[in-house]
């Protein structure tokens, strides 16, 4: 599945009603949950958490629909499915996926916040 679209811009925009200060502080709170999710959802891959795992996904749930974070919410998707059916072999390549997914996104928030 090839999303290139990381986060919608627009969603932050109409939630800031063109107060800056609003949107910095909502693009910090967006970089720092999506760096919590990658620190707990790379942690539960490498000790095979599946517990921790589902935490963290759950955690960003709301800021990834709200935000239209389409690409990094059908990774988390298809890791899930890979969990449930036990392809273990696959996990690796869904691991680098997640991370580029993760890195892009933190990149692009983080020129914006700038």
């Amino acid at each position: 599945m090839n999303i290139t679209k990381n986060i919608n811009f627009n969603r932050v925009d109409e939630m800031a009603e063109g107060d800056v200060e609003f949107k910095t502080q909502l693009l910090q709170a967006i970089y720092t949950s999506v760096q919590d999710l990658k620190k707990k959802y790379i942690e539960g891959l490498s000790s095979n958490d599946e517990e921790l795992i589902q935490q963290a996904r759950h955690k960003i749930k709301p800021t990834l629909s709200l935000f239209e974070l389409k690409r990094l919410s059908a990774i988390l998707q298809q890791g899930k499915t890979l969990l449930s059916a036990g392809k273990a072999e696959a996990l690796k390549m869904h691991e680098n996926e997640f991370l580029q997914a993760t890195d892009e996104l933190l990149d692009e928030l983080n020129q914006v916040i700038k």
